[in-house]
């Protein structure tokens, strides 16, 4: 059991080095600092036919982007683990 935790361990600081994973944090951080989005989000609350501007919002539009990327990378690795569960060679 304490291999596999290591081995975890491991993957998760593949992981972190990912330009992926770099990127999406990256973009993630201006994110929080833009305050016209935040400020747009927020009368979204109140105003849903403000949702065209959301999404026309050049830090939101690359903020889905990475958030596609990272979703292909997961997905890249689940279907790399079924491949080694259904061949019964789990030996993370």
């Amino acid at each position: 059991m304490e291999e596999l935790i290591e081995k975890i361990d491991n993957l998760i600081s593949v992981l972190e080095t990912q330009d992926e994973v770099i990127e999406i944090r990256k973009v993630n951080e201006e994110l929080k600092n833009d305050k016209e989005l935040k400020n747009l989000i927020e009368r979204y609350k109140e105003d849903k036919s403000l949702l065209k501007e959301i999404e026309n919002n050049k830090l939101f539009q690359k903020y889905k982007e990475k958030e596609t990327d990272l979703n292909i990378l997961i997905l890249k690795i689940n279907k790399r683990l079924q491949e080694i569960t259904n061949k019964g060679n789990c030996h993370l």
